[in-house]
């Protein structure tokens, strides 16, 4: 070969060289310039089915709106069992994607058992313990046998000389663990923004529950009230006639006095005795002010423990004296209780073996198990929603607009007051019912009603409340909301007398079975507070995909092979064929040149 090709040859060999310089050179400052761009603009590619990494619009719109930093600490630091430490890696994760819209959210992972002085610890939990944050004990297994941890999944907010504390594992004690740790992280958007959101607020919105007509209270509310005081204002209301019972007057800019209500929301929880025509009033012109409702009403007394000394019992109506103005505003609650096929079981003795009663479950077809099917932010995403002696909802043609929340299933039956409840129907088989009783179809039982009301009282306002001027009397409201429920116990908790200890609102102490009415009633307060757009963020359904236990350990070798060999082999194989490759398209191109001279 002569100088000339070898030269050629060589010249070639250097052109190629520095071509594959430029194009590691220039893929280098590709990767720098993307960081640079990704360090002040953030763009995420979310591929899950539920979006899990996708911020609700509530969410952003309120980290668009936080104008001074906000510091969460957060004591999930240390090392976890699996199951805690991905509660740990969300709540990290969460936290990235706050920040990342908004760099005034500030974060920091402590671990509440590093501490040097036992008295600094012990300090540390009785200020734990007195912002009422629950610790988790949690077994855990290592080589010297099994130890007790304690976990503390909790973190503390500040924001603008605030304070606030996030629990962010749900007190969920009649669920799995795996259950309670799948509830708190699909809850963690909702928890961690909700926390900003109450410090935000000048004033928390207000919840009036009505006392004085027999409603539920006390132990029975325990559970809901519990979870509206971490973002409303409590407090029971009796109207006993007293015109300034849910308004009150303020006086403006201009010495003017406007009459306001003093709720945002009124919870009316399974009133048993008669209203008068002046509280009636009372309720009335509170929505005329643009107060919203609440209503759970049973139109019945039928009650379950009025049959565990007597196999039957009478259901009758209560006298209330609402339904004038239930029928004004746009719906009729029946006299009537609702036999479903989908229902609850409740034990049962179904024979004797000795002295010694031999208890079975049989289903109860007054207790029907409600699913959400409505497309409705208060019910997307719910689970089964539990009722006791539910009452169909008839709705009035007015102009008011209104959604069906919650119905019973496509295998329904009515019956009409006075009903007799007999123990020895539980006794009957599903299957030997005659289907073609049970002819009602998705009967509602829940029922937003939204739009312009009119004043029940405009064609015959009582005169003694008329000639009151600090009554402001107002014939008619727009744009207000309200929601009937026709089960009043669907807001109740179990509370047990003998131990003094409230299970959960919507757990069935009789299957434990965890239910969805807190959620429910927490959405529909919500909505009728005006936080709508929090809805989407508290109903989001996130699917763990756990791994199976007994198939991962059978299959571990197999496992480790395919993710650790496996990888590398490819790595062995393609690395010298892509040389190799690259090679022979560097001869051709030689041969090429060489060949053309």
């Amino acid at each position: 070969m002569s100088s000339k090709q070898n030269k050629t040859k060589n010249t070639k060999k250097r052109s190629v060289k520095r071509t594959a310089l430029l194009e590691v050179g220039a893929v280098l400052l590709l990767v720098v310039f993307v960081n640079i761009i990704g360090h002040y603009l953030f763009l995420r590619l979310d591929l899950t089915a539920e979006k899990r990494y996708t911020l609700s619009p509530a969410t952003k719109e309120l980290l668009r709106n936080v104008n001074e930093t906000v510091i969460f600490r957060v004591y999930l630091d240390g090392e976890f069992p699996a199951d805690y430490k991905r509660l740990q890696n969300e709540t990290r994760e969460m936290l990235v994607q706050f920040r990342a819209y908004n760099k005034n959210i500030e974060y920091e992972f402590f671990n509440p058992n590093d501490f040097d002085d036992p008295k600094e610890q012990q300090a540390f939990y009785q200020k734990l313990s007195r912002k009422n944050v629950q610790p988790a004990y949690v077994q855990v297994r290592n080589k010297n046998g099994v130890t007790q941890q304690i976990i503390i999944p909790a973190a503390d907010v500040y924001y603008k000389g605030r304070e606030t504390t996030v629990q962010l594992l749900q007190n969920q004690t009649y669920v799995s663990n795996e259950v309670a740790l799948n509830n708190s992280i699909q809850n963690l958007e909702y928890a961690l923004s909700n926390a900003i959101r109450t410090l935000s607020r000048k004033q928390q919105p207000s919840v009036g529950f009505t006392t004085g007509h027999g409603e539920l209270e006390g132990a029975a509310l325990y559970d809901i009230q519990s979870a509206l005081y971490e973002s409303y204002r409590i407090e029971n209301v009796r109207l006993d006639n007293n015109i300034n019972a849910l308004t009150h007057h303020i006086k403006t800019a201009d010495s003017s006095i406007v009459i306001a209500n003093k709720f945002d929301v009124l919870v009316v929880p399974k009133p048993t005795e008669p209203f008068t025509d002046q509280e009636i009033y009372l309720l009335d012109q509170y929505v005329m002010h643009g107060g919203r409702v609440l209503w759970l009403v049973d139109p019945l007394n039928a009650d379950l423990d009025s049959l565990s000394d007597q196999q039957q019992a009478m259901a009758v109506r209560y006298p209330l004296n609402l339904e004038e103005l239930f029928f004004n505003y746009g719906v009729r609650i029946n006299p009537d209780l609702i036999m479903d096929i989908r229902c609850r079981p409740i034990p049962m003795a179904v024979g004797y073996i000795g002295d010694q009663p031999q208890i079975d479950f049989r289903p109860w077809l007054y207790f029907p198990e409600l699913v959400p099917t409505a497309s409705h932010p208060i019910v997307r995403n719910l689970d089964l929603i539990k009722t006791d002696f539910v009452s169909s909802i008839d709705l009035i043609d007015n102009d008011v607009k209104k959604t069906v929340l919650l119905t019973t299933s496509e295998y329904s039956r009515q019956k009409y007051a006075p009903v007799l409840l007999d123990l020895n129907e539980a006794k009957v088989d599903v299957q030997q019912l005659d289907q073609r009783l049970f002819n009602k179809r998705n009967l509602p039982v829940a029922v937003l009603l939204e739009g312009s009301f009119r004043s029940v009282w405009h064609s015959r306002l009582a005169p003694e409340f008329k000639q009151i001027p600090e009554m402001g009397y107002v014939d008619a409201c727009e744009n207000n909301k309200m929601v009937f429920v026709s089960d009043g116990d669907l807001i109740r908790n179990r509370y047990s007398y003998k131990d003094n200890s409230v299970y959960p609102l919507g757990y069935d102490y009789y299957t434990r079975t965890m239910y969805a009415n807190k959620q429910f009633l927490l959405n529909v307060i919500d909505y009728l507070a005006g936080e709508e757009d929090v809805l989407a963020t508290r109903s989001r359904d996130v699917k763990l995909r756990k791994l199976d236990v007994l198939r991962t350990h059978d299959n571990r070798l197999r496992y480790q092979v395919v993710n650790v060999v496996l990888p590398l082999l490819i790595l062995v194989v393609a690395v010298p064929v892509m040389l190799f490759v690259r090679r022979r398209r560097n001869e051709r191109s030689l041969n090429s040149t060489q060949g053309k001279k």
